[in-house]
């Protein structure tokens, strides 16, 4: 959200922003460098809980006024009562390539690890991204409302005969890639570029190749050459 796009918005939101305002700044000034900090690049919903903010926070581009929205807006008519959540503990970091939505309802959960989130990426509500390893998401993504993208168990599980499951693995996103609402994308999955991943599924493997359409659970390929706009 740029500057100018104050102005076409309704009075509900223009007052909900302005609300927004003191947590913005906190947040900005709390993890990014003054010369950084100052142009207000993370804008930040008012309903958002903070547990904890390291200044782990990097940009791969020049960073614009609100050009990251964290627990804003988001698909009207859909659920929003649902307060956001913000963790960034010291061992984790973020990196925005560009423009980037999360919209209200968001939980954004980095305990360990790497999050890196290209540009135009968009998260609708009631979204959960919980980093533990890595998580990479590249440009023009499209996530659904209810989608949970989680690189850990975040328990240990151990077999039976006391070998120890790996509880965590990266998740790979390629470019211009679409989450419908409520799919799950688990630890050690990748989907590649221009694919669509199917309302209600469950991906637990990478997939290799390009413009697939991924469904069921656990997820499979459906069909290839797909294409999808926003």
């Amino acid at each position: 959200m740029e500057i100018k796009d104050i102005f076409s918005l309704k009075l509900r939101d223009i007052l909900s922003l302005i609300i927004s305002i003191p947590i913005t700044v906190y947040v900005n000034f709390k993890c990014l460098p003054f010369k950084m900090a100052i142009k207000l690049p993370l804008f930040v919903g008012y309903k958002t809980r903070i547990d904890k903010l390291s200044r782990k926070i990097e940009f791969g581009c020049e960073p614009k006024p609100f050009m990251v929205r964290i627990g804003w807006g988001g698909t009207e008519g859909r659920e929003c009562g649902k307060k956001n959540y913000l963790l960034l503990n010291q061992n984790a970091s973020i990196k925005f390539n560009g423009r980037c939505t999360m919209s209200s309802g968001i939980s954004l959960i980095l305990d360990n690890g790497r999050l890196e989130i290209g540009n135009n990426f968009f998260c609708n509500k009631n979204c959960t991204i919980s980093c533990n390893d890595r998580i990479i998401i590249e440009d023009d993504v499209l996530v659904g409302w209810n989608v949970e993208i989680l690189d850990s168990d975040n328990h240990e599980i151990v077999h039976r005969k006391k070998e120890k499951a790996s509880g965590q693995g990266s998740i790979f996103i390629g470019n211009h890639v679409w989450l419908s609402a409520y799919t799950h994308i688990l630890k050690n999955s990748s989907i590649p570029d221009g694919s669509v991943v199917a309302y209600h599924s469950v991906v637990m493997k990478r997939f290799e190749g390009e413009k697939l359409l991924i469904g069921g659970y656990p997820a499979k390929i459906i069909s290839d050459c797909v294409e999808w706009k926003r």
